[in-house]
């Protein structure tokens, strides 16, 4: 009985906790996409910053000390970007390009607080990458208003709607 007991919940703990977890395709989203039929003709060794055409209205605000595109792009094949160690990535992984430097980041997407992700709380979870939310080439979002806040329900505002009814 002391061994089948905590057994049981070994197999109940795996099955709660066995959700498939699919996150959003990005190339299929990506009007210019594959990046290899402009760049395959085009050999631009340099490819710095500010950008020419057809690039030219992209917006680069994102880690200043970066020069070229290939701190994240690779420079043979345009359809792959590349982590700082080298490994070749497809755009549809482009959130492990963020998570080099945003880890706090990539610590509450994981678990669900950053970032949207929709699906059952008990099932298949689908979740959206960086790049869904964020422009990859400037990041960060423009200042925002808040909503206010709840209001308790014995502040005297709200006294005031209930006797008013």
């Amino acid at each position: 009985m002391k061994l089948i007991f905590p057994l049981i919940l070994f197999i109940l703990s795996v099955e709660i906790f066995s959700q498939v977890i699919s996150i959003q395709e990005r190339k299929m989203s990506m009007n210019h996409f594959p990046c290899m039929s402009c760049h395959g003709a085009i050999n631009n060794e340099k490819a710095a910053i500010p950008l020419t055409k057809p690039h030219e209205k992209l917006k680069f605000k994102h880690m200043e000390t970066i020069k070229n595109c290939y701190t994240c792009h690779d420079q043979k094949n345009r359809n792959l970007l590349v982590l700082a160690n080298g490994k070749k990535v497809d755009f549809d992984n482009s959130y492990r390009i963020c998570f080099q430097c945003h880890g706090e980041k990539k610590r509450d997407w994981e678990k669900g607080i950053h970032g949207k992700q929709i699906g059952s709380w008990n099932g298949d979870k689908f979740r959206f990458s960086c790049a869904n939310c964020h422009e990859a080439h400037s990041p960060k979002f423009r200042l925002m208003k808040a909503d206010p806040g709840p209001r308790h329900p014995h502040s005297k505002e709200m006294k005031k709607r209930m006797n008013h009814r």
